[in-house]
């Protein structure tokens, strides 16, 4: 059997049509009719399998293959993927444990692609719910895209995934994942967030945080990552070892543009 899904692997679906379905996308062998059919069920197993079959095929397409057979349905998906975030997380926490809301994880992941910003409340919420291990993955992957293609960051979603990543009794991995959709966008606001993680007691956690301000906040937050990178030292781990020698590289990159700069502002003055 080729690809059933991310998240439901071990979840059946009672309606035989729908498993037909299933097992003939799982296959290869299934088509539009069999994606569809399970997209707009309302079995949120059956919607779950159909979002990871969507986020499957998208991912196929970055690795060389340049078909997306549903490229046609975006509008359909991004309208599922959204009302799946409405409705309650499926398991329920009670029922799932550490894997609960597997819905909300599938919808999310759908969004990591194909997310609007508008709809960076809808993953603001999620993330107020202090989801599961694998919706937090999936939530962090959603609000990068939105971060990135928004004009400024949203507010509502910065401060949401601030409060993971700055919250010392979540998981370290919740953490990593909320930092990661700050690891590409800038501004003033992620920036006061990034210098405050940077104080954290998990050294994993520092570390990242000051390979993102290395990497976007150089210029207004040096002090900051210099007083933090001093204490690393004599006994740096590899991670910190990394980040010493990228911010090295950085520093050398950032006073060589002002120095330049200041040659340029020169020369242009002596010109008038």
């Amino acid at each position: 059997m080729g690809f059933d899904s991310y998240h439901w692997r071990e979840f059946s679906l009672p309606d035989p049509q729908l498993a037909q379905h299933r097992v003939k996308l799982a296959s290869g062998r299934g088509g539009s009719e069999d994606f569809l059919a399970l997209l707009h069920s309302a079995d949120p197993v059956a919607v779950g399998i159909a979002l990871d079959h969507y986020k499957q095929a998208e991912n196929l397409t970055r690795f060389g293959d340049s078909r997306f057979p549903y490229s046609e349905y975006e509008g359909a998906v991004r309208e599922t993927a959204r009302r799946v975030l409405a409705e309650p997380p499926y398991p329920s926490r009670d029922e799932g444990e550490d894997e609960w809301g597997l819905n909300h994880a599938s919808a999310l992941l759908a969004l990591a692609h194909i997310a609007t910003p508008e709809d960076g409340d809808r993953i603001a919420d999620v993330l107020r719910t202090r989801p599961s291990p694998v919706v937090m993955h999936a939530a962090g992957q959603a609000a990068a895209r939105v971060l990135t293609l928004s004009r400024e960051p949203d507010g509502k979603l910065v401060d949401a995934l601030g409060v993971v990543l700055l919250d010392e009794s979540r998981r370290t991995r919740d953490r990593l994942d909320a930092l990661g959709a700050f690891r590409y966008v800038k501004g003033e606001r992620i920036g006061d967030i990034l210098v405050r993680a940077a104080r954290t007691r998990d050294e994993k956690v520092q570390a990242e945080v000051v390979a993102v301000l290395v990497s976007n906040h150089l210029a207004s937050r040096l002090d900051v990552i210099k007083k933090i990178t001093e204490a690393w030292t004599p006994n740096p781990s590899r991670t910190q070892e990394r980040i010493l020698r990228a911010l090295a590289a950085a520093e050398r990159a950032f006073h060589a543009d002002q120095e330049a700069s200041s040659r340029q502002g020169r020369t242009g003055g002596e010109k008038t």
